[in-house]
This record gives structure tokens, C-alpha cells and sequence, in this order.
């Protein structure tokens, strides 16, 4: 079940309320009551925000500070990529951490889909 849940956290639309598509925010809706759910019912110990950002990869250690408050991965491959803030990412081993509970009970295949 945590394997099921980690692959929803990574596969939903976290940006959904932005759309101009009011299917894709009806959609994004759903997603986020099933994802509240198993959050509930998994009794996960991490809350939605760090979630997002384990779903995203938002690693301390893959990001510099530019410029004060301003942070970007590395490399930077691209100008106009907007910077995140430090809070906004999450210390490898606080990611490694999530990854090890989601996959807690999980099989080898499972296991495969949650550390990519």
C-alpha cells in the first residue's frame, strides 16, 4: 500500500489549482482527497508539503544559492529557470528517509518504481 501511495504522490499534478482547465482542477481535486487518504490511513509521519517536494526531487544538495534567498539545481542548464527558496528543499537524507518508508513492505518491482 505505501508503494501505491508513493507512486500517486509522485505521478499527481501538484500544480493543478493553476490551470485555466476546470477539468484538470476537478481531476487535481480527486487526486489530492485520494492522496489525503492514504495519508490518513497509512498514518504517514511526513506531511503533504514534504511530500511534494520528495516527489519532486527538491534536494539541498543538488541546488546552489546563487544569489541570497535564491537557489538553483546544479547544473543550472538554463537562465530563465526561475530559483526556489531553502524552504522549498528537502536534505538528502530526509529524502532517503521518506523513500525508505514508502518502500517498507514493498517487493523489488515496487521498490524499482519508487527510487526513480
Amino acid at each position: 500500500m505505501r508503494s501505491e501511495f508513493a507512486r500517486k504522490v509522485k505521478s499527481h499534478d501538484w500544480y493543478y489549482a493553476y490551470s485555466d482547465d476546470h477539468r484538470v482542477w476537478r481531476k487535481g481535486q480527486s487526486e489530492i482527497e485520494v492522496l489525503r487518504r492514504m495519508h490518513k490511513d497509512l498514518e504517514c509521519p511526513y506531511d503533504m508539503k514534504i511530500l511534494m517536494h520528495w516527489a519532486h526531487k527538491m534536494i539541498l544538495e543538488e541546488f546552489a544559492e546563487e544569489e541570497p534567498g535564491q537557489w538553483y539545481r546544479q547544473p543550472r542548464k538554463y537562465k530563465s529557470i526561475a530559483p526556489v527558496s531553502r524552504g522549498e528543499l528537502i536534505t538528502l537524507n530526509k529524502h532517503e528517509e521518506i523513500t525508505h518508508w514508502m518502500a517498507l513492505g514493498s517487493n523489488t518491482a515496487e521498490i524499482s518504481s519508487i527510487v526513480r
